[in-house]
């Protein structure tokens, strides 16, 4: 009796640490809101669309991460200008991005690949710090922006 009630108890604290330490996948209003009031340099008007792509573990934290796209809606007859970056949330706090020009074809628990060779630089990948400071992606070196 005494063996099962345990383990009843510690599989419930497992599942509990589990759902807390997984980033919430928050709605675009919410988003709109904590980008606006903690630093973002993007454009939160005009035609903006958020994916939440899914979960990536930096060190012990777990981050949420945006797919983000902005387009001017412009006149005809004139230039689109088109804007890509990758936004990283956690607990409802901006970390930061990285302006980028190709979504990310997989995400894994710990890395973010994109379509490029990997010679050419392939990969997001946490380091000992969190978020890298500087990327390197298709030939490019990409900073993280806050």
């Amino acid at each position: 009796m005494f063996q099962s009630s345990y383990f009843i108890r510690v599989s419930l604290m497992a599942m509990l640490l589990s759902i807390t330490s997984s980033a919430q996948k928050l709605d675009t209003k919410s988003l709109r809101e904590i980008l606006s009031k903690q630093g973002f340099t993007g454009l939160l008007q005009g035609k903006i669309t958020f994916k939440f792509l899914g979960n990536m573990r930096c060190s012990s934290a777990a981050l949420g991460v945006y797919y983000y796209t902005w387009e001017e809606t412009n006149p005809p007859g004139r230039a689109i200008h088109f804007s890509q970056r990758l936004i990283f949330i956690e607990n409802q706090s901006y970390l930061g991005q990285y302006v980028i020009a190709d979504r990310p074809t997989l995400i894994k628990a710990d890395s973010l690949r994109f379509p490029y060779p990997k010679d050419d630089g392939n990969t997001i990948q946490c380091d000992q710090n969190g978020l890298p400071e500087l990327v390197h992606l298709g030939g490019g070196d990409i900073p993280l922006e806050r």
